[in-house]
């Protein structure tokens, strides 16, 4: 059975980074199981992201009617107190963590990719890694 771990939403943003520069051949089953490991954390990246646009317009700029102001290119603005506080909101949802249970497929292909280490079970990650954290 799959374990369950904790990660944080700062966690999932760096392993979403690593998949979109890890280069894959083409059909290979390196490209299959990073397509795979993309599909099944999707819910997770857009759960982020909608709290993280729900921090942008809770400090977004609004006049005495409530009526958001936005730019010339169709953006929020913010005032300083807003930008501050929108900050402090976006640090905490990086810092919020979730439940997670790994995936369990054959680490082959990607066993040396050791951003995935936590995500997969089966892969470790390198030991001086560890001490940092």
């Amino acid at each position: 059975m799959a374990q369950k771990v904790s990660k944080t939403n700062a966690d999932l943003l760096d392993l979403v980074r690593n998949l979109n520069i890890t280069p894959a051949e083409k059909g290979s089953k390196r490209e299959a199981k990073l397509k795979k490991i993309a599909e099944k954390i999707k819910p997770l990246f857009d759960e982020y992201n909608e709290k993280r646009e729900d921090i942008r317009l809770d400090h977004a700029y609004a006049d005495q009617n409530g009526v958001l102001e936005l730019n010339e290119k169709g953006e929020y603005k913010f005032t300083k107190e807003g930008i501050k506080g929108m900050a402090k909101g976006m640090k905490s949802l990086l810092d919020e963590s979730f439940e997670f249970y790994q995936f369990t497929f054959s680490t082959e292909g990607i066993e040396d990719l050791k951003f995935l280490a936590g995500w997969v079970e089966g892969i470790e990650a390198d030991k001086e890694q560890e001490s940092d954290e």
